[in-house]
């Protein structure tokens, strides 16, 4: 850790020199900081590292089995409840779930609800029509993402703890994520990572190369080969918004270093927002955003292979880039008599409407406030993965979750049907993630 304060010093310095003395006391200031930052974050690793191997010392059950509960028990060991493949389920969810049935799935959500603490003020709502989908989990492990353009660096998937697949960068890297179409007016942008180390990047850029024949990279928290706006997650490096002859934000956010976190972008012409986990990090209204056929994504910092306290890996999982965000409901149920709410996330296996919900549901509950005559079908759809019975089951049980959340903001249910359609009715091909992806929704039909 001294010899990393050491070297920041000696990048600082210079700067420091140059600078007018407030700032360099705030560039000495920040040094420091970074350096206090990185010690605590080697006690809570180690802390993480004593509770993981508590966990790995658990004997593992199947649901039902209470003699091996009861040894567990009886050896005073802790007990991991696992499905008939060995994965962890949870213990109140008997069967496990029944598959990655249905709309905008997700872990288990925080005990807030909708509209509750800082998601009342969170306004991401995700596109509805998914361009590209990839949660690793179709490739190799230890194998480079087939569905990447590879440019540079080191990278491989990796499985996790509980039994998912991820993408760990261990050098600067830079790659392409190929899209069917140029990137629409309105876009979203969505990832979870995780960065373990406060010199760590990630940057995202959506249009052209300044010498197409050149390659990218990223240097210094920002975007090389590139004059347009670029969004980037970084912690002294800073996260936000950057670039190109318009406006820009950024921001130290240092919450993707303890955590897998999910970050949101989104994008209406030139205004961007942007988020990590619930909190807003960037509004820039008059971003100088480009649009092509690809995603550029590098990362550069401090990357390591594995996390050693010191320095540590990039992790990136389940990159959803999707046409749409938020629109005026009414206008389009007006225009077209049904919207998918590509809003609305739930549990994964589960009818709980989670809290990044929150902007589709306060939407819909505006709508049918100003509109008392608007009568609403609320549809439940899945794609083909799992049970077709289980699938219709839970589609029909989210569609009525929907419906008790608007009865509780007052709406008379009279004026609102429910009806769980399975897999009956797809929009995309179930053959692609990208299709599975937008098959898994919740529609309303104006009545």
């Amino acid at each position: 850790m001294l010899a990393r304060f050491l070297l920041l010093l000696f990048v600082v310095t210079p700067l420091a020199l140059l600078a007018p003395p407030a700032e360099a006391q705030s560039l000495f200031e920040r040094a420091r900081r970074a350096a206090q930052r990185g010690a605590e974050r080697a006690v809570e690793r180690e802390a993480e590292r004593r509770v993981d191997q508590a966990v790995t010392d658990a004997i593992e059950c199947a649901l039902g089995d209470e003699a091996c509960v009861s040894r567990a028990e009886a050896e005073g060991q802790d007990v991991v409840y696992v499905d008939d493949e060995g994965n962890p389920v949870a213990a109140d969810q008997p069967g496990g779930t029944p598959g990655d049935a249905a709309s905008n799935d997700a872990p288990a959500a925080e005990s807030l609800r909708p509209g509750e603490g800082a998601w009342a003020n969170y306004d991401f709502v995700p596109g509805d029509r998914v361009l590209y989908f990839d949660d690793y989990e179709d490739d190799y492990v230890g194998n480079v993402p087939r569905r990447l353009d590879f440019q540079s660096g080191v990278m491989e998937v990796v499985r996790t703890a509980d039994g998912g697949q991820q993408l760990r960068f261990a050098d600067a890297s830079s790659v392409a994520l190929p899209l069917p179409e140029t990137l629409p007016e309105r876009f979203t942008i969505e990832f979870d990572l995780y960065s373990g180390d406060n010199w760590n990047t990630l940057t995202l850029g959506s249009g052209p190369l300044d010498n197409p024949d050149a390659d990218y990279s990223c240097f210094q928290g920002g975007l090389q080969n590139y004059s347009s706006a670029f969004f980037k997650v970084g912690s002294f490096f800073q996260t936000g918004v950057e670039g190109g002859q318009g406006g820009s934000s950024a921001q130290q956010q240092n919450a993707h270093e303890q955590a897998m976190m999910p970050i949101r972008i989104a994008v209406d012409g030139s205004y961007v927002k942007m988020y990590v986990g619930e909190n807003r990090v960037a509004n820039v209204p008059n971003a100088d955003v480009q649009r092509t056929d690809r995603l550029l994504l590098t990362v550069c910092g401090e990357l390591a292979a594995e996390d050693d306290g010191a320095r540590g890996p990039i992790l990136l999982d389940n990159v959803r880039v999707a046409a749409g965000g938020r629109t005026i409901l009414y206008d389009q149920l007006q225009a077209e008599g049904r919207v998918a709410l590509g809003g609305l996330l739930f549990d994964t296996g589960s009818a709980t409407l989670r809290p990044e919900s929150t902007p589709t549901l306060q939407d819909l509950t505006r709508t049918l406030e100003r509109n008392p005559d608007l009568r609403l079908r609320i549809e439940g759809h899945t794609d083909t993965t799992g049970n077709a019975e289980a699938n219709q089951r839970l589609s029909q049980d989210r569609a009525d979750a929907v419906k008790t959340y608007l009865s509780e903001q007052g709406i008379d249910g009279s004026r609102l049907e429910t009806q769980g359609l399975g897999d009956a009715n797809p929009v995309a091909d179930n053959a692609t993630p990208e299709g599975r992806q937008t098959n898994r929704r919740v529609e309303i039909v104006k009545l």
